[in-house]
């Protein structure tokens, strides 16, 4: 459902939407030990991404909506994926990444598309 609501404004969705203050992904990543890989999850237009970037190595950034991603800030160390509402275990090591091997997983804006028992079990 979510990937179809911004087929039409994903452009204007890019540009108009704020950004979060560079202080708040600094403390977030003060919580972790490594800052090599970062999963953000439902990245929409990669609001978040752009300043996780900053600080991790990698950024691996996830949406439903392909015009979202199409819209999305362009960074050297940002990998945007196109990815499915729901995937298997499977499915997340071969879009994402495998297990163990990221360091933080951040959904900035997008929590309430998910089905949190689902996603918090994998």
């Amino acid at each position: 459902m979510a990937d179809q609501l911004f087929i039409k404004q994903a452009k204007q969705y890019a540009e108009g939407r704020p950004s979060y203050p560079a202080e708040l992904f600094q403390f977030i990543a003060s919580k972790t030990p490594h800052h090599d890989l970062v999963w953000d999850v439902g990245t929409g237009s990669g609001q978040a991404a752009k300043p996780l970037a900053k600080i991790y190595k990698n950024v691996i950034a996830t949406d439903t909506s392909p015009k979202q991603l199409e819209f999305a800030i362009k960074l050297p160390n940002i990998r945007y994926q196109l990815t499915p509402p729901t995937m298997s275990i499977t499915e997340l090591e071969q879009n994402v990444a495998t297990q163990s091997s990221v360091d933080l997983v951040t959904i900035a804006a997008a929590l309430h598309w998910f089905d949190l028992l689902n996603f918090t079990n994998k």
